[in-house]
């Protein structure tokens, strides 16, 4: 194979794994916002002087949350409605319901001013508002855990479900790799180790927990191995040569290029031995998850009740 064809080839692989890596740091950041805004939140709504839940800012507030979680129950009927079938793309509506299960706590947290009722700690409020707000916080907190299985069986946020072939189908995008680092025999050997190991301990899906999380820790420490070793035998070979500085940045750029392809590949085995449990996982969490959502409604309906009757 050409230079020239597997730097096209590794280019491709790190250009497969770029858009949902993006996405994920869009996200860590819209929660590090919500999260700083929750904490000082606190501090400037607990004393009420702004306004109270019963107050019409209050109340308005509470009524923005309220219809902002009554939206984010469309996505699973759009799912399964054959009328909404064709009413916008499934990815956006997933989107948008996972914006508002954050969104819609934190205006509904806004809305109490912090004064939740909670035995022998704030032993003052409503019982059937805290009841909704331990509902609605755990609906949340466990869609959190959902959208981490879900990126884990699927190509990024929004795209479509991955399969096991498709994960395959990465290893073989970054197949190259044994004619990349023929120059350096023993990185080769341990990628082509990991590789084994790895589709050993997946076969027909019975990847235990313990090695379930050790192929993990493992890719992450094999792959910070491998580039340091890959530093090493790409420096000491261009000193030996007395590489010339064009031909020097170039190799620099060479290292770079090589360093993604290890980080590619080790993730692409990762994933793909890891398939099965993080579907499972997935599975038993809509189990966990939606009678939460029901507990959730329930009790929400009841509270707006319970405001209005009393």
């Amino acid at each position: 194979m050409s230079s020239q064809g597997q730097t096209s080839d590794s280019q491709d692989a790190r250009k497969a794994v770029a858009k949902p890596k993006s996405k994920d740091r869009m996200w860590g950041v819209f929660i590090l916002v919500v999260a700083i805004v929750t904490a000082g939140g606190y501090f400037i709504l607990l004393p009420q002087t702004l306004f109270k839940p019963g107050d019409n800012l209050g109340y308005n507030i509470g009524l923005a949350g309220g219809i902002m979680m009554l939206v984010l129950l469309l996505y699973p009927l759009r799912k399964r409605a054959k009328f909404l079938s064709k009413l916008g793309v499934l990815p956006t509506w997933f989107k948008w319901h996972m914006v508002l299960g954050i969104l819609g706590p934190l205006t509904i947290i806004i809305h109490s001013t912090y004064h939740v009722y909670i035995p022998f700690i704030h032993p003052t409020g409503s019982l059937n508002a805290a009841i909704a707000m331990a509902c609605m916080l755990l609906v949340s907190g466990s869609g959190t855990f959902g959208r981490f299985f879900y990126t884990k069986i699927h190509h990024g946020l929004y795209g479509r479900q991955a399969t096991v072939n498709e994960l395959k189908a990465d290893l073989e995008q970054t197949g190259n790799v044994k004619s990349t680092f023929s120059f350096a025999p023993e990185i080769e050997k341990k990628l082509d180790w990991f590789r084994v190991q790895s589709e050993e301990n997946a076969q027909a899906g019975k990847l235990g927990l313990v090695r379930f999380v050790s192929i993990g820790i493992q890719s992450e420490m094999l792959s910070r191995r491998l580039v340091k070793e890959l530093h090493g035998v790409m420096y000491t070979q261009a000193r030996e040569k007395n590489y010339p500085p064009a031909q020097m940045k170039s190799m620099e750029m060479l290292f770079e290029e090589n360093k993604g392809l290890i980080q590619t590949y080790l993730k692409a085995v990762r994933d793909a031995s890891q398939f099965h449990t993080y579907e499972r996982l997935f599975s038993y969490w809509h189990i966990f998850h939606i009678p939460l959502v029901y507990m959730m409604v329930f009790s929400a309906f009841y509270h707006v009740y319970a405001v209005h009757a009393y």
